[in-house]
Parts: C-alpha cells; sequence; structure tokens
C-alpha cells in the first residue's frame, strides 16, 4: 500500500494509514528507529506519539508529506500487526522498495 501519493503535489495516502495504526519510523539524522503509534494523519503530515525511554515522559514527531517525497524517512506501520506495511526511500538491492512486507 503507498504511503503517499501524488496527483498534482504529494500528499499522505490517509486511506493507507490511520489513528492508531502502530509505526516504527526513522529519519535520515537519526542513529536508530522509533516505534509509537500514529496519533493523527492528514494530507500533509503523520503525527506519532513515543516515549523515550525516560519515566513518564511522552513526545511526538512529525513525519511531514515533503520530507517522505524528499527520501528522509523510511516507515513501518501496521493496523494489526499481522500486516505490515513498508516504505523503504533505498531498498536492499533484492527487495520491491515497499508495499506490503
Amino acid at each position: 500500500m503507498e504511503l503517499i501519493i501524488t496527483a498534482e503535489a504529494p500528499a499522505i495516502n490517509t486511506n493507507a494509514i490511520h489513528k492508531g495504526d502502530l509505526i516504527r519510523a526513522r529519519y535520515s539524522g537519526w542513529t536508530e528507529d522509533r516505534n509509537g503509534q500514529v496519533a493523527a494523519v492528514t494530507r500533509d503530515e503523520i503525527r506519532v506519539i513515543w516515549q523515550p525511554g525516560i519515566r513518564n515522559v511522552t513526545n511526538y514527531y512529525s513525519i511531514f508529506v515533503s520530507e517522505i517525497a524528499d527520501g528522509l524517512w523510511t516507515v513501518k506501520w501496521s493496523p494489526d500487526l499481522e500486516t505490515l506495511y513498508v516504505y523503504d526511500p533505498n531498498p536492499e538491492p533484492n527487495s520491491d522498495g515497499g508495499g506490503e512486507g
């Protein structure tokens, strides 16, 4: 399932990812993935709630469609922990680079 759709301008496919989905994402400047839960989805942004490992602290991070389109994010998400969707701007040579994992 495609994470972004591009008709005239890039937009997040709100039929593919929903509030409540579990997500594992990595920004190009991060050293490791961050697991969380999708808190909100619009055509321009995915907002993720995550716990950084500090007691009683909850943070949010945003994944913007422009950054996804620029290849700055690798995103894996699941609505049910049975189906895994993957968006990888730099797929391994032996993978298909996206879709259902």
